[in-house]
């Protein structure tokens, strides 16, 4: 453990000096403040989210800030500026309405930020009271999972090839939770091992205990995003549309009530990403203990 004293975030690295800057001013506090108001302000004036998702956005982004340095907000913004970037494109990509099967629009509320931000947050608020490595890469597998569902969804629905259930392998309609292709899955990969990346080049040295870190959180966040596919496909709610002739994840339609097709009623997308990013998260906790 002593390998990964007091190096949040590594020695030498930008975030270092960054921190060290900053923090050194008396008013560093009131001036995070005003930087995390500004994020998520633009964010909400960029119609990315709702004003319950900015105020969520807010506290999920402002703690691990302030407990973690700017490697946690280079972190965050990594993730939260490629997932608006993967999803304006893939909006622009597809050629059908997404929306008319997701259960909520383009622009992420509150649930949806706590969904996939909260455990970032804990994960923060665990590591203010026990400064260790575990704590660490439970943040980061936290947010990696998140990006790798992120990167998954929003990139496998441009796949040529049509989606399979994770659990049947039968054929199943882009966009439905629980389908995967090959594009989605390896761009799944790439989200986890970019967030992976950067928290390496952020919070731990070059060594090799810390590339076993760095694939700790790779590893838990894509077994997350897998996981989240897996529980899409059999616990999460999917009704039958009569009038359109189609599977959708919303319970009600231009005011009708839609019968369940599979799954359970209280288990939306919401609880889904919740629940996958929970485990995520300590699996990376638990296998850093390990390595520890």
């Amino acid at each position: 453990m002593s390998e990964f004293a007091n190096l949040v975030p590594a020695t030498g690295s930008l975030a270092s000096y960054f921190n060290e800057f900053f923090f050194s001013f008396p008013f560093a506090f009131w001036a995070l403040v005003l930087i995390m108001l500004v994020v998520s302000i633009g964010s909400y004036a960029a119609r990315q989210l709702t004003f319950g998702g900015a105020v969520a956005a807010y506290l999920v982004g402002f703690g691990p800030t302030w407990v973690l340095g700017f490697g946690a907000l280079t972190t965050l913004l990594l993730f939260f500026m490629a997932a608006g970037v993967l999803g304006k494109l893939a909006k622009r990509a597809i050629s059908f309405d997404v929306m008319k099967i997701h259960k909520k629009g383009g622009r992420r509320d509150a649930a949806q930020v706590y969904a996939n931000g909260l455990m970032a947050l804990v994960s923060a608020l665990l590591y203010a009271f026990n400064p260790s490595l575990p704590f660490l890469v439970m943040f980061g597998s936290a947010v990696g999972e998140a990006a790798s569902d992120t990167f998954a969804s929003e990139v496998g629905i441009l796949s040529k090839t049509k989606p399979v259930s994770i659990i049947t392998g039968r054929p199943m309609k882009a966009g439905l939770s629980g389908a995967v292709s090959p594009l989605g899955l390896a761009s799944g990969l790439v989200g986890a091992v970019l967030i992976a990346l950067c928290m390496w080049g952020c919070f731990l040295p070059i060594t090799a205990k810390s590339a076993l870190a760095a694939s700790v959180i790779a590893l838990s966040s894509f077994f997350g995003c897998l996981l989240d596919s897996v529980l899409g496909a059999t616990v999460q709610a999917h009704y039958y549309d009569e009038v359109n002739d189609r599977i959708t994840e919303r319970p009600v339609v231009e005011g009708r009530v839609l019968p369940l097709e599979r799954g359970l009623r209280w288990v939306d997308n919401d609880v889904v990403n919740l629940v996958s990013n929970v485990v995520s998260a300590i699996l990376g906790m638990s296998l850093a203990l390990i390595i520890t």
